[in-house]
């Protein structure tokens, strides 16, 4: 194996809003040659996935969750990597996380049938979902009755912060759902740190500079470094900095919701090898030998 382009540790599945089930994403992989990598469905575990590490259809699938929670006021989503899905602090904190994702989800679909020409129930809506059901799934909705052109108006127009049809989610404490995590066996890692604050300030990487810190008192183990930050206004050397200064370890992936949903696929961001060792090291996992 080479030094860099190891592992995938940011990919989402049917399980929740991508487009491609476990078994495409096995393909896909193996046609990029990405020797590992980790379902990291919203706020929920990937039934097929029994184990925090596993080989499935010929490739390594770590077990993880990208989990919606809430530190001082902020909006956050931790990564949970080499998830035992059988812990059950982990699944009553999903449990708990999904409930909240459902009421929010009802609130607005209730909210666009009445201002709108938006037909569609949430139980016809949440029939049709293989997995969680997320606002991505609104805006395909929205557009396929077409209320809006594009995916992009759907969230300008309706489902973002601020719109007359967006609802606020209820959060769970950052710190209660990073003991789960450790309580299922995994890493915590904040995913995405730049997604929160789009500027290019100085204070805005003192104001994250202080959020992961935050974090970090509550048990924070690592920072998603390598990710396509774009125009969030952060960066990996950034990210890099603060896990540097706090001794926090580095995941990083591709965020990946399938085939042609966004301009990143699966594998087009990996961490290194040593980085992918150091993070199962910390969990404790005994790795395969094709991985070591």
């Amino acid at each position: 194996m080479t030094e860099h382009g190891f592992a995938d540790l940011h990919v989402h599945t049917t399980a929740s809003d991508g487009t491609d089930t476990l078994a495409e994403r096995c393909a896909q992989a193996q046609a990029v040659d990405l020797p590992a990598f980790a379902v990291t469905d919203h706020d929920s575990l990937h039934p097929a996935l029994s184990k925090p590490l596993i080989k499935y259809e010929q490739c390594h699938v770590i077990s993880g969750a990208e989990i919606r929670a809430g530190v001082e006021g902020h909006e956050i989503e931790l990564l949970g990597l080499f998830l035992n899905p059988q812990a059950s602090d982990l699944q009553d904190v999903l449990a708990r996380v999904q409930q909240h994702r459902i009421d929010r989800n009802q609130a607005i679909v209730e909210a666009l049938r009445t201002q709108t020409e938006f037909e569609t129930t949430y139980d016809t809506l949440a029939r049709c979902c293989d997995g969680v059901l997320t606002r991505p799934h609104l805006a395909e909705q929205l557009q396929r009755e077409g209320v809006v052109d594009t995916h992009r108006e759907a969230f300008q127009q309706y489902l973002n912060s601020g719109r007359s049809t967006h609802e606020p989610l209820q959060l769970v404490d950052c710190a209660t759902v990073i003991s789960a995590i450790h309580a299922a066996g995994g890493i915590a890692s904040l995913a995405h740190p730049g997604y929160f604050e789009p500027s290019e300030s100085d204070e805005t990487f003192d104001s994250l500079r202080s959020l992961v810190e935050r974090l970090h008192a509550a048990g924070l183990d690592a920072i998603e470094v390598s990710y396509e930050y774009g125009d969030f206004g952060f960066n990996a050397p950034q990210a890099a900095t603060i896990a540097t200064n706090l001794e926090l370890l580095h995941t990083g992936g591709s965020d990946c919701h399938g085939l042609g949903t966004s301009a990143t696929q699966i594998g087009d961001v990996r961490v290194s090898q040593p980085a992918f060792r150091r993070l199962s090291d910390k969990a404790d996992i005994q790795l395969p030998r094709p991985l070591l």
